[in-house]
């Protein structure tokens, strides 16, 4: 249900700058973005890669991503797509938006396109330069995470150490850490940070080094957050016995607030230092 909440929230807000924001070309680029989107999404149902409300949910977010990020927004989250894709052993990365072995839905889409998204429109109406390395950066954290994954825990499966105590786990554990995936979480980030630069040549060199440094932060936060909370229940209460409110924190959770923090931390470092 929320991520239906969330499509309601990006679908309105994509039909209000088409309406009333952007000039001919703007306008003809979303339109575009909307095209190529459905196509593609389409092709990814059929071929089991995302369910309904998932390919719903990848539609609106390729036509933000492309209709307002322009060919910069398209590179950097085709290449989230296609690098997990290359990296993975036999199946696309549980932390990215497809997996061959089940159809994603639309929490998982959002989950790493959610901060990506908004900050886009933030920065198409703004114009700020600053909401642009965020949304990058969001990308970043979420390539970085998906690339320790594949490579930490499929392919080189070393020594892994939990990162809140440093005790020896199996590869795979929630929180845990290990050289090759941290070196692959690394290299993810400044992947990123790279067709960020290459697509806009006009980024300096500041900007590239914030975004693959704080994406491989946000990855290692990921790890913490992991660790410390995901798959747990929690219960808040308002008062009554009748207001408690029962949470489970997901993968979905951990991706969408990792990422969340580690773009608006870039956020305030670009507004201060200005790259």
């Amino acid at each position: 249900m929320l991520d239906r909440w969330v499509n309601i929230f990006f679908t309105l807000a994509l039909v209000f700058i088409f309406i009333l924001s952007g000039d001919a070309q703007d306008h003809q680029r979303i339109l575009i973005g909307i095209g190529l989107a459905a196509i593609v999404c389409t092709l990814a149902f059929i071929i089991n890669w995302l369910t309904i409300d998932g390919a719903v949910s990848a539609g609106i977010f390729g036509s933000i991503a492309y209709g307002l990020g322009g060919f910069t927004g398209a590179a950097v989250v085709l290449g989230f797509f296609i690098s997990g894709s290359v990296v993975s052993d036999r199946y696309i990365s549980k932390e990215g938006f497809l997996e061959k072995s089940f159809r994603r839905d639309g929490k998982q889409v959002w989950s790493n396109g959610f901060w990506f998204a908004l900050w886009i429109i933030i920065w198409f109406l703004s114009g700020t330069h600053a909401f642009m390395i965020a949304a990058i950066t969001a990308i970043s954290v979420s390539t970085s995470d998906t690339w320790a994954t594949e490579i930490g825990d499929k392919r080189i499966k070393g020594k892994t150490r939990l990162i809140t105590t440093w005790k020896k786990v199996t590869p795979g554990t929630e929180g845990g850490i290990s050289f090759w995936g941290t070196l692959a979480a690394i290299f993810g980030a400044f992947f990123i940070a790279l067709l960020y630069g290459f697509f806009s040549p006009s980024s300096s060199l500041a900007a590239i080094g914030l975004i693959s440094s704080i994406g491989f932060l946000g990855c290692i936060l990921d790890s913490y957050l992991g660790a410390l909370f995901q798959n747990q229940d929690y219960s808040f209460s308002f008062g009554s016995s009748n207001g408690n409110v029962n949470a489970h924190v997901s993968n979905n959770f951990v991706n969408w607030a990792s990422a969340g923090t580690a773009s608006l931390i870039s956020l305030i470092l670009t507004l201060i230092i200005g790259v």
